[in-house]
């Protein structure tokens, strides 16, 4: 996200150190039955929330888990994980303000190799099809720069909400777009007179021609993550005019005076 954009005052923020991660299978669990059935009642209360930093060189990123007394590293690991990416074609330049095609990770194991492989990565640019990005194999996982911990959430409205989105991203109702704010699709809608060699506008003509993703059901990464939030109970302010609605950095100077931080 927003890689054009220069990075904010992190204002003292924590950033998420390695023993967050990797002590997570290290927390204790009790051989009572009874005090481990009221740990699992508790941890149902918990949400987690990750920030990737927002810089002049790299996009930024937010995930969301609700549930689990710890980051969820592992399909099998409690909790429910999600963040939204654009599946395949890289959201930067042009297609910025496209609705992309989305995918939702489900795990923070699977957003760290994301994100260490896209620091790597590399365009490649087919003339009869979208771009798309050949990632570095020897990239390592990026982890976390913050993770937040919030407890007595509404996580059950947080759920439901998830599973929505879930099911709208599998059947193309929701799309990733980097710029939610900016709806090209409307303008283009009864436009076809217009299209000449520009390649934004050959790009939204074909999208349209085959009606791919509504614009009016799009989110960027940290747009996803405050809107469930905020069925949680948790206020996080949206802006309905900025195109990008909320940057990572944004995102976490808003967490950083309402959660535990790691």
């Amino acid at each position: 996200m927003f890689s054009f954009l220069k990075t904010k005052k992190n204002n003292g923020i924590n950033a998420a150190s390695d023993s967050t991660l990797k002590n997570t299978s290290d927390i204790p669990y009790s051989t009572n039955p009874s005090l481990n059935k009221t740990k699992s009642t508790e941890s149902t209360k918990d949400t987690w929330v990750f920030i990737w930093n927002m810089t002049a060189d790299k996009v930024g990123h937010a995930a969301v888990q609700i549930g689990g007394s710890k980051p969820k590293m592992q399909e099998e690991d409690p909790g429910e994980y999600a963040s939204i990416h654009p599946n395949d074609i890289p959201s930067a330049g042009l297609t910025s303000v496209l609705p992309l095609p989305a995918h939702i990770a489900t795990n923070l194991s699977q957003d760290m190799e994301t994100l260490g492989a896209s620091e790597h990565a590399v365009a490649i640019t087919d003339m009869d099809g979208p771009i798309k990005v050949k990632p570095d194999k020897e990239a390592k996982p990026l982890p976390p720069d913050h993770i937040y911990h919030f407890k007595a959430l509404n996580t059950s409205a947080m759920s439901d909400h998830l599973k929505e989105s879930h099911k709208k991203v599998t059947t193309g109702e929701m799309g990733y777009q980097l710029f939610p704010n900016v709806n090209l699709v409307g303008f283009f809608k009864d436009s076809s007179a217009f299209i000449s060699q520009d390649p934004i506008d050959i790009e939204m003509h074909r999208r349209i021609s085959e009606k791919q993703t509504d614009n009016s059901k799009v989110h960027n990464c940290t747009s996803l993550v405050s809107e469930v939030l905020n069925k949680g109970g948790l206020p996080i302010k949206h802006s309905k005019i900025k195109p990008w609605v909320i940057t990572p950095n944004g995102l976490s100077e808003e967490l950083s005076s309402k959660a535990h931080k790691f």
